[in-house]
């Protein structure tokens, strides 16, 4: 049986970019069968809904049923979500969320629904994601100029895609992608209101079904990375509080066995340890130094000496910067819980 799905956007002040959004999925192969798009509009005062409605005024009669609605559950993107899955009711079997500021290679959709009809125990899977400079408007995965996207991954992007693929195989991927994430409606999943880490309280609901989580590597979407300064900052602090956020206060399932077990105290601990550690070790070296030569200038030349490594060797600059951002995101969090809306500027 072909599978349905059902795509939800949701949107809180998305005006520069929800033109390309539906774009994008109108030109997309889509599989056989009737499938739906719900734009959800979480409030936004910039327009976004009417850009939306006027994007959909030349919807090809060959894509899918596109519709704009409103959250009327709650405000934020909790809401929002649970507003698009009310609108989906039971018409899908596959529900795919999506951001609006991404668009997907052209095939995207359709492999995430042949990965849905060829595993019964997948409960859940992601694409994978591309960083790039820029992005035309026009929906296609190519730059304003109509040139392949120049890739723009960063070190710990790198690191984490290996990880993902290692948690992939096993069906027990942990940082799923939320631009470009799919489940079976009938696991009956609902975001937690308040939580800001949608995708990964998600995905925990589908861990504790005892369903399969992968990364799909060939569906794939595109994001636009955002340069460096205070917006990269704050976007980077913010994801890092919805992580807090999530470990605080959001039970993770029952193990079921002791490589899982394994997983859930690594990603508990050791990302919000990892600032702390990272500080003793870089104290204790100095201190060695001093005590094993008994002097404390030696100390303090090699502390020195860490210190300027750590700021001209790039790779340690941005583990040092990410450290730093944790750290904060931490403090953060403990003054205030992080709303679980989320508004970036666009351009």
């Amino acid at each position: 049986m072909t599978l349905r799905l059902g795509v939800i956007v949701p949107c809180r002040n998305e005006r520069a970019v929800i033109a390309r959004k539906l774009a994008n999925l109108a030109r997309l192969t889509w599989p056989a069968g009737e499938h739906r798009v719900v734009i959800v509009d979480d409030g936004s005062d910039d327009g976004t809904r009417d850009v939306a409605r006027d994007a959909l005024g030349p919807w090809p009669e060959a894509a899918p049923r596109a519709d704009v609605i409103v959250n009327d559950v709650r405000p934020g993107k909790a809401g929002a979500i649970t507003a698009g899955l009310a609108a989906l009711g039971d018409t899908v079997d596959v529900v795919v969320l999506t951001d609006a500021d991404v668009v997907f290679d052209d095939d995207a959709l359709g492999l995430v629904a042949r990965a849905f009809e060829a595993s019964a125990a997948l409960g859940m899977a992601c694409g994978s994601q591309r960083f790039i400079e820029s992005l035309g408007s026009d929906g296609r995965p190519l730059t304003h100029d109509g040139a392949p996207p120049a890739p723009a991954p960063g070190t710990y992007d790198i690191w984490t895609s290996v990880v993902r693929a290692r948690e992939s195989r096993s069906g027990r991927l942990f940082s799923v992608h939320g631009q470009l994430l799919a489940w079976r409606r009938a696991l009956a999943l609902q975001p937690t209101p308040g939580l800001a880490a949608d995708d990964l309280d998600l995905m925990l609901q589908v861990r504790e079904a005892g369903a399969d989580i992968v990364k799909l590597d060939d569906a794939l979407f595109y994001e636009v990375k955002t340069p460096d300064g205070p917006a990269r900052r704050d976007q980077s602090i913010r994801r890092a509080r919805a992580y807090v956020q999530l470990v605080a206060r959001r039970p993770f399932p029952t193990p079921r066995d002791r490589a899982e077990r394994q997983q859930f105290a690594f990603y508990r601990r050791a990302p919000l340890a990892a600032p702390w550690l990272a500080l003793l070790g870089a104290l204790a070296i100095p201190a060695t130094a001093g005590l094993v030569t008994g002097r404390l200038d030696i100390a303090i030349v090699t502390a020195m000496l860490l210190g300027l490594t750590i700021v001209f060797v790039p790779p340690l600059r941005r583990l040092a910067k990410l450290l730093i951002v944790i750290a904060e995101a931490t403090r953060l969090e403990r003054r205030g819980t992080l709303a679980d809306r989320w508004e970036m500027a666009r351009s």
